[in-house]
């Protein structure tokens, strides 16, 4: 398996999470405005731990934080198993979020893009899978951008903040139209990493 390589894009710095992370995305996932579908807002910096640790130890989880400018502005998680389909390997399901005083930036779809290019070029994973409330225009919009197609909606599956929601599932798949594509040509940014096990 792969650990989290340092990614770079345009304007962002992807950095695999470590512990010293923690108070600030802490900071940015406290703010229920910043969180959205991702899982819950943070109410205890526990919680945010719960989102890292895995990455620390489980090589089927990664873990990025989104920096602008050297300071956090987001996460971005992954998941080597479907989020909704009954693909058996070479899938992954991913979760992202942006601090929403950086939300109409393309920040998210630029995080997303850099990320599938970097799994489609250095896994064997060939489908990415993500799930989004039908009310969170903004990030199925951030998915579409990058060439994800919805496959599906879910009625009433998703709990949030004592609500019940409909949901939409996306996948992008190596290959598709969409999908960024590795230039063989290109500078190598992402070296392959494997960890352990």
């Amino acid at each position: 398996m792969v650990a989290a390589a340092r990614l770079r894009t345009e304007r962002l710095i992807l950095d695999p999470a470590k512990a010293e992370d923690l108070d600030e995305i802490f900071e940015i996932a406290r703010d229920r405005k910043s969180i959205e579908d991702f899982q819950s807002a943070a109410e205890r910096i526990e919680d945010v731990r719960a989102w890292f640790d895995p990455s620390l130890e489980d090589p089927l989880n990664l873990v990025w934080i989104i920096r602008k400018d050297g300071r956090a502005i987001g996460l971005f998680d992954l998941y080597f198993e479907a989020e909704y389909s009954q693909t058996q390997g070479h899938v992954c399901r991913i979760g992202y979020f942006v601090s929403h005083r950086e939300h109409r930036k393309g920040y998210a779809t630029e995080a997303l893009a850099a990320v599938a290019e970097w799994v489609f070029g250095e896994t064997q994973t060939t489908r990415i899978e993500a799930g989004v409330t039908l009310r969170n225009a903004a990030s199925f919009r951030v998915l579409e951008k990058v060439g994800f197609v919805r496959e599906k909606v879910a009625r009433g599956n998703w709990a949030w903040r004592g609500k019940v929601y409909d949901s939409a599932y996306y996948c992008l798949t190596k290959g598709c139209s969409g999908a960024p594509d590795r230039n063989p040509d290109s500078e190598q940014r992402h070296p392959r990493d494997h960890r352990p096990g």
